[in-house]
């Protein structure tokens, strides 16, 4: 069994936990441990760890564990994307930690990998493409969330087609698309509902929209949603995917979201880390009434 190790050192207990669970892991036989070459220098004390280049790293993986926060598994989630043997199993170490499948001081659950005792979580991906007149430019994946904003917070005016039929000309401060896994992270901050990980929606929800009756809307999987931008000669669109920058857009030209055909699949290892999230984390402040 081959097992890639990602760690986010830059996050609290990270290397701590990443060491601690290499040692659970290499407890079992038959199991080769591996990490991208540039953790040699500090991991290198685990003479059974294998130090592979980026491009030979998940090539006949297993399973991926990623150990830090929900950007850490996001990142590992996009290298995984479109290898559907590996299976990724997120350890928390950050805050909210809405993507892992267990805590970093529950490591005793990473046995469960090897006795199949865990369910796999299919995760929705969305992907974004650019349109220019008749042209398209290549694809990006989000796992989370694709949202698309002025520079300075300055408000913008588009329109969004589904399916070539326009719902509707906005003006706002941006636009968010979400998966049901994005759903807890800036599209809940924008207004937008809570939805289950598992499902397949895809969530449009405004920024700061400039209207009384602007609310967050959900559409099938198969939907083509085109957002067309309507001002020109100013300093553009910018589109993330995943909260990373990835394309500006100008006068005219239009993004589309789709959902992709390849999911991620997620290892779940205790079968409420979802609902564990939402109700120790995201309920805190209110945490107590019930109890």
């Amino acid at each position: 069994m081959k097992i890639v190790i990602c760690p986010n050192l830059d996050k609290k207990n990270a290397y701590q936990t990443a060491v601690s669970a290499c040692e659970r892991l290499h407890a079992h036989a038959d199991v080769l441990l591996c990490m991208e070459q540039s953790f040699a220098e500090r991991f290198g004390n685990l003479e059974y760890v294998r130090f592979l280049p980026k491009s030979e790293l998940f090539a006949d993986a297993d399973f991926a564990v990623a150990i830090g926060g929900d950007g850490t598994i996001l990142r590992a989630a996009s290298e995984i994307f479109q290898k559907p043997k590996v299976k990724l199993v997120g350890i928390n170490t950050g805050r909210l930690g809405f993507l892992a499948a267990f805590e970093a001081n529950e490591l005793e659950l990473l046995e469960q990998m090897f006795t199949g005792e865990y369910a796999i979580s299919e995760r929705m991906v969305l992907q974004m493409a650019v349109e220019d007149g008749a042209h398209s430019g290549g694809q990006s994946y989000a796992v989370n969330d694709i949202y698309a904003s002025r520079l300075g917070g300055r408000i913008c005016d588009f329109s969004v087609f589904v399916d070539e039929s326009l719902i509707g000309t906005f003006r706002a401060d941006g636009i968010i698309f979400s998966t049901p896994t994005g759903s807890t992270a800036y599209a809940l901050s924008a207004g937008g509902p809570v939805m289950e990980p598992d499902l397949s929606l895809i969530e449009m929800n405004l920024i700061c929209p400039h209207s009384l009756f602007a609310r967050p809307m959900l559409f099938a999987p198969q939907r083509k949603i085109r957002v067309k931008y309507s001002v020109s000669g100013d300093s553009g669109l910018i589109v993330h995917v995943d909260g990373s920058e990835e394309v500006t857009l100008h006068g005219e030209q239009s993004f589309v979201v789709t959902a992709a055909a390849e999911r991620v699949p997620f290892v779940n290892c205790k079968g409420s880390a979802f609902y564990d999230a939402l109700n120790g984390k995201l309920m805190r402040p209110i945490k107590g009434l019930s109890d």
